[in-house]
């Protein structure tokens, strides 16, 4: 009994020494290591051997290389020299055996932090309303705004004519006049502005202005206004406007004037055979005749306006009587046809109760027009003019070729009707065509120097084109003397 009592008395001793010497066992092995495998940290760096546990909060470097691990106390300012070594700053132990313990959230916790997230996002919405959006009536308000400021074309024309009418300012009227010339290039602006009264009110009183500008702007308004429109050209004539253009570009001593005079002219009488009768009745034709008794280079540009306005007008009538006759020619089973036949019909009668190539003979345009060649001809040498035989393209065209070019086809137009005067040009004809000869054999060369089809397509014979019309107008001069 006393040797059980003193085997118990140093097994009791043995765990206070334990006890005061190492703290409580534990059931984990791994926590109960020998205490010669612990490492213990100073300032310099030491080797941690294999399986060796530390302390947290040290500095810890692993060689990249040899795997060699180091650990050293934190030391503010020392980040260690080794390049191949990655350092790691531990905050806990590198045993991996060791889990961090989360701690676990609670519901209602989470539930009340949900709560603030979506009161902060209310208050947020809440308080840029005003800001990032418009509410319904202002949006109202800025498109009744919106619509108020669009004005239509017919509102732009009328806000123009009234400022016109209530202005004293020639520079201003010169500049509402030039805006109204914008406007009705449009086939509706345009009757919207005789229906206002713009040819009454407008455009009769700057014709009649004594400051060229707004005599100036006010035929070309006029021009644009009639041009390709029927309705406005029948308010022009009904207007007494004709008369007073055939003033202006008889007497008026602006060529601009006169130019756009002519341009006004030009697009109330074309494809209208009312506004010619009407034009010759008020002795445009002898104005016009006048015209081609001056010399200046103003009234040449003027000359050629005329000759291809007289020409065109001459065309229309036989294109009125050869439609005429390929409807005659045809079965004709439709009312419609029918109409236009009879629509037809009546311009061509129109045409013929003008007799615009009648009075083209009787004002001596027949030896009019040839003056014109016979004023190229007189300039038209080799000591005053040089032979430039180059091909068109690349390079502006010279005056003469435009006369020539012009004349020719207004001579072949009226070739029926002044064969007679005619005849004493046919030589100065032949020489045209010799000139124009060795044009065409330079652009004939050079379209054969071009290989591809897109090429010879692009080339404008313009010497080629003329050539033909001098051989043409020759040939029929030499048949009507025979």
């Amino acid at each position: 009994m006393y040797k059980l009592f003193v085997f118990s008395i140093c097994v009791f001793h043995v765990y206070a020494v334990l006890d005061a010497n190492e703290g409580p066992l534990s059931l984990d092995p791994k926590m109960n290591r020998p205490e010669e495998k612990k490492f213990i940290p100073t300032k310099e760096w030491h080797v941690v051997a294999e399986g060796q546990a530390i302390p947290p909060g040290l500095h810890v470097r692993i060689d990249m290389q040899t795997g060699k691990k180091e650990a050293k106390l934190l030391e503010e300012g020392n980040d260690g020299g080794n390049s191949n070594s990655a350092l790691i700053s531990t905050e806990t132990s590198v045993d991996d055996s060791i889990e961090e313990v989360k701690p676990e959230l609670d519901y209602s916790e989470i539930k009340e932090a949900l709560k603030k997230i979506k009161n902060d996002a209310k208050e947020t919405s809440e308080g840029n309303v005003g800001k990032g959006f418009r509410t319904y009536d202002q949006i109202k308000e800025e498109m009744m705004e919106l619509e108020q400021s669009i004005k239509t074309e017919y509102e732009i024309v009328k806000e123009l004519v009234a400022k016109y009418l209530s202005t004293k300012d020639d520079l201003e009227r010169q500049l509402i006049l030039s805006d109204l010339e914008f406007y009705v290039h449009q086939y509706d602006n345009a009757q919207d502005f005789v229906k206002m009264g713009g040819f009454s009110e407008v455009v009769l009183p700057a014709l009649n202005s004594t400051k060229k500008d707004l005599r100036s702007s006010a035929a070309f308004l006029l021009g644009s206004a009639c041009q390709s429109n029927p309705k406005a050209q029948i308010a022009a004539m009904e207007r007494g406007i004709l008369p007073h253009l055939i003033r202006l570009i008889s007497f008026d001593p602006n060529p601009d004037v006169r130019n756009r005079a002519l341009y006004a002219i030009s697009s109330i009488i074309r494809h209208f055979p009312l506004a010619q009768k009407e034009f010759i009745n008020h002795g445009g034709m002898t104005a016009f005749a006048d015209i081609f008794l001056t010399g200046s280079a103003d009234s040449l540009k003027l000359q050629l306006k005329i000759v291809t306005l007289l020409g065109d007008i001459i065309l229309e009538k036989e294109m009125a009587a050869q439609r005429l006759k390929d409807f005659t020619r045809s079965e004709l089973s439709e009312s419609a046809n029918e109409a236009e036949k009879a629509m037809l019909a009546e311009k061509l009668r129109q045409y013929e109760a003008a007799g615009i190539e009648k009075v083209l003979v009787e004002q001596n345009f027949c030896r009019l027009l040839p003056r014109l060649l016979t004023s190229i001809g007189n300039v038209d040498d080799k000591e005053t003019r040089r032979e430039d035989l180059s091909f068109i393209q690349g390079r502006p065209l010279r005056e003469e070729h435009d006369v020539v070019e012009k004349v020719v086809q207004a001579m072949l137009i009226l070739a029926r009707s002044c064969r007679t005067d005619f005849q004493s040009v046919r030589n100065q004809i032949q020489t045209l065509g010799e000139r124009y000869q060795e044009l065409k054999n330079v652009e004939q060369a050079q379209m054969s120097s071009r290989t591809s089809d897109a090429d010879k397509d692009s080339i404008d014979l313009y010497y080629s084109k003329i050539h033909d019309m001098c051989q043409q107008l020759w040939t029929q001069l030499q048949k009507d003397e025979l």
